[in-house]
């Protein structure tokens, strides 16, 4: 075990370690989906998939043609959002809102091909990370969605899957951490700059810290305005930020941020990874308030 974990904060391999769980967790879903077709075609009952109708091709049409459109238009605006993760960023949206509701399948799909077109269209550094995590942010927020079938009083189960994630999250990527090679004064490198090696663990936990606090307080506060109707929405969209931001943002796009900023040196995709670290809450506040306003205006005009 010790040996593996040492493998995983060598070079890249932590980001290669959170890309192949999300394979993995598609081949499941995947072989998941076919036994269950085939249960119910022994039933004798006729099905029919939902997932690639006429009305849902059409609308994964649109949400490409959306997110490409909008990105376009706001790098004519900004140039600074040829940037790979600040380009990523918006066209994380519609793929996040399309995986909620048309599912991990769709949101997959529709997240590779806005990510080829946005390249043809705003050519700029490319890496394989960037492709990963534009994947990841339609499957992650598909297999998170269901928690949207949950009433308000049902909303406990979203909750501990939170805080189960955050602490199963925490407790790997402390432990994981720890295995970072230090110099002969304990340090390692943020940035160039010698820190601590227990600094890096300590800021993850933090963080997952804060984070969680958020997730109490915040339905505290929903509870005691009696406004648990809205718990139904921004609990999952919650959820969805928390996976996406860990699994994703931070473990995977930071392997493309290393290679755009950092001289292929060793300590530039933990420098990445505790760079995106410290931004987590902010942007997981940011992503849920966005996202639950998205969500609110589109999902009724597409359920009609």
């Amino acid at each position: 075990m010790d040996n593996f974990l040492k493998w995983l904060m060598s070079g890249n391999h932590l980001a290669y370690a959170s890309s192949l769980l999300t394979f993995c967790c598609l081949a499941l879903f995947g072989l998941g989906s076919f036994i269950y077709k085939k249960y119910l075609v022994r039933k004798g009952e006729f099905f029919i998939s939902p997932t690639f109708n006429t009305k849902n091709i059409t609308y994964m049409g649109i949400m490409i043609a959306c997110s490409v459109s909008v990105t376009v238009v706001i790098s004519l605006v900004a140039p600074i959002t040829v940037f790979p993760p600040i380009r990523v960023a918006f066209e994380g949206i519609m793929i996040k809102i399309t995986g909620m509701i048309f599912g991990p399948i769709i949101g997959l799909i529709v997240g590779l091909i806005t990510e080829l077109l946005t390249m043809l269209f705003i050519p700029s550094f490319i890496h394989p990370a960037y492709f990963l995590v534009a994947i990841g942010f339609g499957f992650w927020a598909g297999m998170a969605s269901f928690t949207f079938k949950l009433k308000s009083k049902q909303q406990w189960i979203t909750i501990t899957i939170i805080t189960l994630f955050i602490i199963a999250a925490t407790a790997f990527l402390y432990n994981t951490l720890q295995y970072l090679t230090p110099d002969e004064n304990g340090n390692v490198k943020l940035f160039g700059i010698a820190v601590k090696k227990e600094l890096i663990p300590m800021l993850f936990i933090i963080m997952m810290g804060i984070l969680l606090s958020i997730c109490y307080i915040m339905c505290g506060i929903f509870v005691l305005l009696k406004k648990q109707k809205w718990l139904e929405i921004i609990l999952p969209i919650f959820l969805i930020c928390i996976v996406t931001e860990i699994l994703i943002t931070v473990l995977t796009a930071a392997w493309g941020d290393a290679g755009l900023l950092t001289s292929n040196t060793d300590d530039g995709y933990i420098s990445m990874v505790a760079l995106r670290v410290v931004q987590i809450p902010l942007k997981i506040i940011f992503n849920t308030a966005l996202l639950a306003t998205v969500y609110s205006v589109l999902r009724p005009l597409i359920k009609k």
